[in-house]
């Protein structure tokens, strides 16, 4: 199993999707591991591989899980892995033409099949809720049917009672 990193305070013992350190509820993320089928190791700091001469670059993005997209302005950080927000709007929620989200949260039958929408506007990233049956939340407070919230880096973004996503703003 895979070394879990909280972004601020490092590798973690124990389970949990959650830092262990008093007051940090940062989500914990898979240490990176090089993409060659069958390898696995560690990644170097540079993100190259010990073993191998690749990179994360061009060839590490033909194994990027379906969840990810380079271009993304903003990135949403679920337990199970990132989802970039760039140009396109992203839909949440269960119904399976909404594709590897849907797959991601297809466990998770508190989550409706069209929960919620986030997308990028004039730079600024906004959540939207669809008539879900058990809410969105933005920072624990309700973001009613219809009205649109704005999100913030670091704000926690929460669909029904089970899924939480931490806000990123992408690096520039």
């Amino acid at each position: 199993m895979a070394t879990l990193i909280c972004p601020i305070h490092g590798p973690q013992s124990g389970g949990g999707s959650l830092c262990s350190q008093p007051g940090c509820m940062e989500f914990l993320q898979p240490e990176p591991v090089c993409p060659e089928p069958g390898c696995g190791n560690p990644l170097n700091p540079d993100g190259s591989c010990p073993l191998h001469s690749l990179t994360m670059a061009a060839e590490a993005a033909a194994y990027a899980p379906p969840t990810t997209r380079e271009s993304g302005l903003f990135r949403l950080e679920f337990p199970f892995g990132p989802v970039a927000v760039g140009s396109d709007e992203v839909p949440i929620g269960r119904a399976e033409e909404l594709g590897a989200i849907a797959q991601s949260l297809k466990d998770y039958d508190k989550v409706s099949r069209r929960h919620a929408i986030v997308w990028v506007e004039g730079g600024d990233l906004f959540v939207r809720d669809l008539g879900s049956t058990n809410g969105t939340y933005v920072n624990d407070r309700q973001v009613e049917h219809g009205d649109r919230r704005q999100l913030h880096d670091g704000d926690e973004l929460r669909f029904s009672s089970t899924v939480r996503a931490r806000v990123r703003r992408a690096a520039a």
